[in-house]
């Protein structure tokens, strides 16, 4: 009895190992970096123009307009220090100034954060379409598992798919160009 469950034992266990060696064998990875991708849309020049615009005049404005209210506030609470204003608009005063100096000294975060927002606002559209191209390549190409390129650091040419060229295709992006190139890499 012992024998027979041993061979039972065995038996299956031959059985999964060889399914797992199926399984690795035939197991497809592919490489992308959806930011990469988008990075070398053609749309991403006209995403930067508007950034730019976008840091210079919208943000340089709101920075203008702080400290223009810094300025004010500051006269403001110079010209009731001097008429002896009462303790509770002194008080007033004082916490709008602080107010604005934490606004000013915490500026850039806001800049930063801001930028960033309103990057993601302006990519949206060609994150949706990379993401629509990456996933039909990956479907047409049956891959199994995607990782980004510097995950990777040795591994058989044989089983690694670079993604980014039929997606590149199958969005039209021309990799011809320098900064498609440079994104590739």
């Amino acid at each position: 009895m012992k024998k027979v469950i041993f061979s039972l034992v065995a038996i299956i266990g031959l059985g999964i190992a060889t399914n797992n060696a199926k399984a690795q064998s035939s197991m497809k990875i592919g490489v992308f970096d959806i930011d990469q991708m988008v990075s070398a849309m053609p749309e991403m020049k006209d995403v930067q123009v508007k950034m730019q615009s976008y840091q210079k005049d919208t943000l340089g404005g709101e920075r203008d307009q702080l400290s223009t209210l810094l300025e004010n506030q500051q006269n403001t609470y110079k010209a009731d220090s001097s008429a002896k204003k009462s303790q509770a608009i002194l008080d007033y005063d004082r916490k709008q100034l602080g107010d604005l100096y934490s606004k000013l000294v915490n500026w850039q975060q806001y800049v930063q954060q801001a930028s960033q927002n309103k990057y993601g606002e302006l990519t949206q559209g060609m994150y949706t379409k990379a993401a629509a191209a990456f996933k039909k390549v990956v479907a047409a190409q049956k891959i199994t598992l995607v990782l980004k390129p510097d995950v990777i650091q040795y591994a058989d040419d044989k089983q690694i798919v670079n993604l980014f060229i039929p997606v590149a295709k199958e969005l039209g992006v021309d990799l011809k160009s320098e900064d498609a190139a440079a994104a590739g890499k």
